[in-house]
Parts: structure tokens; sequence; C-alpha cells
């Protein structure tokens, strides 16, 4: 049986969040999400992308930030199954 360390359960913590970001970004075409649940979701990926500078993760967690904020600013294309395929895949992965 896995013992929840304060690591463990922070890493499961931001799995949780990873994918409320990610419904965020996939609802956002739908006019579902008000304009503060972009906002949070693109500071936390901006803030964890800064905190955790270094590797590729934190690269494309930043790079999913400014994409949430430019659908904010009403920019969708393409890419937003694509970040929110990325940010579920990386949530599952926290929370296993």
């Amino acid at each position: 049986m896995e013992q929840f360390t304060k690591k463990s359960m922070i890493i499961k913590l931001m799995g949780i969040i990873d994918l409320i970001t990610a419904l965020v970004l996939i609802l956002i075409p739908f006019n579902i999400i008000n304009w503060q649940g972009m906002i949070i979701g693109t500071l936390y990926l901006l803030l964890k992308s800064y905190l955790f500078k270094g590797d590729i993760a934190s690269i494309i967690d930043g790079i999913s930030g400014v994409y949430l904020f430019l659908t904010f600013l009403g920019v969708t294309t393409i890419f937003t199954p694509i970040f929110g395929a990325y940010l579920i895949q990386k949530s599952i992965f926290s929370l296993l």
C-alpha cells in the first residue's frame, strides 16, 4: 500500500488542478467557462511552469498557460484539444 507523503499529496493535488484546467481549456469554445476560470487556469500554469522550470514538461506548461490566456482573448485553434489532451494525460499520470 502506498504511503501518502506531503510530496505525493502535492503531486496528486497538482494532477487534479491540471485536470480542471484541461476541462476549462476544452470547454472554452462552448462558452461554458467564465473569464475567472480562464484567468485562474492561466496563472496556475504559468506559475507552475516558473516554479518547476528546467524540463520540457514545464516549458509545455508555460506554453499551455500562454495559449489559455490567448483563448481568453478569443483565439481558439486546433491546439485547444492538443493542449487539453496534454494536460489530461499529465493529470492521469500524476494521479496514478
